[in-house]
């Protein structure tokens, strides 16, 4: 049996990736083909197959009908012998989920570009990648022909593989580096001023603790496939590579919070080459991408990912443990700063994904919350929990080892909701009953007990003004509260979320609500919270606003600002066992998970 052929040819100006797909053994009764309506890693429906903007099919150069019956499913007619069909992608969305192209580079995730045989799936798949001459072509997909970083052949086993291999193009940057014994790659496309020997020595720091922390490693070779642009962010895994975006300035050092976000997003997707990749979701893995596919279960492998990309950074040296508990605390302020943590469970968020997390919208912090926000804080409750209940010798790096021993490297999914049983295995059904409970339950974790064993304060104080996010000290805070977020306007500023019961909505302002002065006198974004700090307290205020085009008036009473911000206070006057205890944490003592 042949291969399944795609070639691709890049049309940059266009903004289209042109496809020819060769189907040497179509169905004579018909052959089935369809595109994913979802991309493994990123849990909503995204219709793929809006982008197809034409499609047809020949047989030794006669038409041949196709027939579409569904929104991204098409039928041959019935006949014997290859067929060919010819379909365009455009490709216009700079994301790591889909497909972006340009005259000075472009991507495509798998599931943007290849249709799917039905029924064939399992036959190998071969790639013709063709562009621009002075191009240059990045992905961790099998070659067979070409120059390395060329225009070439490539293939997968089947097509699972095919669409777990992104595919970078353009003039790129390329950073090698060794980790483990095994050569990685960092291919960088788009204007950047990259540090590369920083970059080079840190992500050798990451892939190196990882590989020694797993024991094992599932990939020969690595590539990091980054984009840069003006302010983007993102990231997806996939087997033996990740996509990256990143804003340019990202790379260069500058500005040390936003070089440390790349390279928590780096850890984070190369986490996921054992915790998603290897140690595969059972329900996810079994999904055909066609529709929904519901699990309860992503605080384990996105919530427990989240956590250990920073602690990562921390066990390899690269951040203090001061810079590392600021992280935490800014997390901590995400989540109490969303009312939703009341009416949404972790599960339910995980539940939820396919019509919310990925669709937020002005509302959104007052009724759900993030499983990787809530989900990273929880598994910090179940690895301090795990460490206090059996004086150090059992943690959440234990339980990782467990999934990897049963699940990883025995090549099985992980079953829903095992992960309960696998802690009950190992720590006893009191604990599994608590996790059960952080899990199921609409309540606030156990974040200050548990970071007080560890010799950590948590405190709580009122923001200093809009732009913080937690996880300092503060010398002010701000005296009044509206209830209510907002960013500049031309006009004054504009509402972005209203929180649920806050004295914007008693005042009956709403989202995108453009306040332009207080008590008659003009505003503007950095004004406003002086002009609500000068309100007497328990005072009402004439608001003025437009919504839409309409000019308003509104009676707005402040009231005293929530303790709604996190910072940690880490302990220097502790016992022995306290500080060994964090030690041990925060160090990760041996540099993989402890024995069973």
């Amino acid at each position: 049996m042949g291969d399944l052929l795609y070639r691709i040819t890049a049309q940059p100006l266009a903004h289209v990736f042109r496809v020819s797909l060769t189907l040497p053994e179509p169905d004579p009764e018909g052959q089935g083909l369809a595109l994913p309506a979802w991309v493994p890693g990123s849990y909503t429906i995204r219709d793929l197959a809006r982008h197809v903007t034409e499609i047809r099919a020949e047989r030794n150069g006669r038409e041949v009908a196709l027939r579409k019956i569904g929104k991204d499913r098409w039928r041959l007619a019935a006949g014997q012998g290859p067929v060919v069909i010819h379909y365009a992608v455009y490709a216009f969305d700079r994301s790591v989920r889909t497909a972006y192209l340009d005259h000075l580079g472009g991507f495509f995730n798998g599931p943007a570009l290849y249709l799917r045989v039905l029924g064939q799936e399992e036959r190998r798949h071969a790639v013709t990648l063709d562009g621009p001459e002075a191009w240059q072509v990045a992905t961790a997909l099998p070659r067979h022909s070409g120059e390395v970083w060329g225009w070439g052949r490539f293939a997968a086993t089947e097509y699972g593989a095919l669409i777990d291999h992104p595919v970078l193009m353009g003039t790129l940057t390329l950073l090698d580096f060794q980790a483990g014994e095994r050569p990685h790659h960092l291919l960088i496309q788009g204007a950047h001023q990259a540090d590369l020997p920083r970059l080079g020595a840190d992500l050798t720091r990451i892939c190196d603790w990882q590989q020694r922390f797993w024991g094992e490693t599932p990939f020969a070779t690595y590539h990091f496939l980054c984009m840069t642009s003006a302010d983007g962010y993102g990231g997806l895994e996939h087997r033996a590579s990740s996509a990256l975006l990143c804003a340019r300035d990202d790379l260069s050092g500058r500005q040390e919070d936003h070089y440390l976000r790349f390279l928590g997003l780096a850890s984070h997707e190369y986490f996921h080459s054992w915790l998603v990749q290897a140690i595969r979701p059972a329900v996810l893995g079994a999904s055909a991408l066609d529709r929904e596919a519901l699990t309860r279960d992503l605080w384990v492998f996105e919530g427990i990912t989240s956590y250990y990309d920073d602690l990562c950074l921390r066990r390899a040296g690269l951040i203090t443990p001061e810079r590392y508990l600021t992280g935490i605390a800014q997390e901590m302020t995400r989540l109490l700063r969303r009312p939703g943590r009341f009416l949404q469970s972790v599960a339910e968020s995980s539940e939820d994904t396919w019509i919310k997390l990925y669709h937020p919208h002005a509302n959104s912090a007052n009724f759900e919350i993030s499983y990787y926000n809530k989900g990273a804080l929880l598994a910090l409750c179940l690895d301090l929990s795990l460490r206090l209940e059996s004086d150090g010798a059992r943690s959440l790096d234990t339980l990782l080892a467990r999934l990897w021993q049963n699940y990883g490297r025995a090549g099985k999914p992980l079953p829903e909701g095992q992960c309960i049983d696998e802690v009950e295995t190992l720590a006893g059904p009191a604990l599994a009953g608590r996790l059960a409970g952080w899990i199921t339950d609409r309540t606030d974790l156990p974040l200050a007990a548990l970071l007080a064993e560890m010799g950590i304060v948590v405190h709580a104080r009122a923001a200093s003004g809009p732009q913080d996010d937690g996880g300092q000290p503060a010398e002010k805070t701000v005296c009044a509260w509206l209830g209510a977020g907002w960013r500049p306007h031309a006009l004054g500023a504009q509402l972005r979320q209203v929180r649920t019961g806050g004295s914007a909505e008693q005042a009956g302002l709403s989202p995108d609500d453009i306040l332009v002065a207080v008590e008659g006198v003009r505003t503007t974004a950095e004004q406003l919270q002086a002009q609500l700090d000068a309100i007497p307290e328990g005072a009402a205020a004439r608001v003025q606003f437009f919504r839409e085009d309409i000019l308003q008036e509104a009676r707005l009473a402040p009231t005293p600002p929530p303790q709604d911000t996190v910072w940690l206070e880490l302990l220097d006057d502790v016992d022995a066992v306290v500080l060994a205890r964090r030690r041990a944490w925060l160090e990760g003592g041996a540099d993989r998970p402890a024995s069973l």
